[in-house]
């Protein structure tokens, strides 16, 4: 028979899945900020050799759908980095606590 995983192994699979899923979310909100940096400033560097002043091209590009769109899955993406960050220092916070509950029943017995 298999012996089941204690709270603290529970806890440390958890804050593993979440560290995961920190890296994947960073790296995704990597490449949307790239990609959102690179379509605001070509897309003002092409308003601005049309004639526009550097405010009015910028106003200009801030105006369109895309650009919305990359603002808005930049914003996500690190919306997702700081849950998970929260995430696991809940859980971090889960396992100190739980190492010091077992600590303290050991000094009892």
């Amino acid at each position: 028979m298999e012996e089941q995983p204690d709270k603290m192994d529970r806890i440390l699979n958890r804050l593993s899945e979440r560290l995961g899923e920190w890296e994947e979310w960073s790296q995704i909100a990597i490449e949307n900020e790239t990609a959102f940096k690179s379509y605001t400033a070509l897309s003002t560097k092409t308003h601005m050799d049309s004639g526009c002043s550097h405010a009015k091209a910028q106003v200009e590009v801030q105006a369109t759908p895309e650009w919305a769109a990359h603002f808005k899955a930049v914003a996500e993406s690190n919306l997702r980095v700081e849950m998970a960050k929260k995430q696991m220092t809940a859980l971090d916070l889960q396992f100190r606590a739980e190492q010091t509950k077992q600590a303290n029943l050991r000094r009892v017995v």
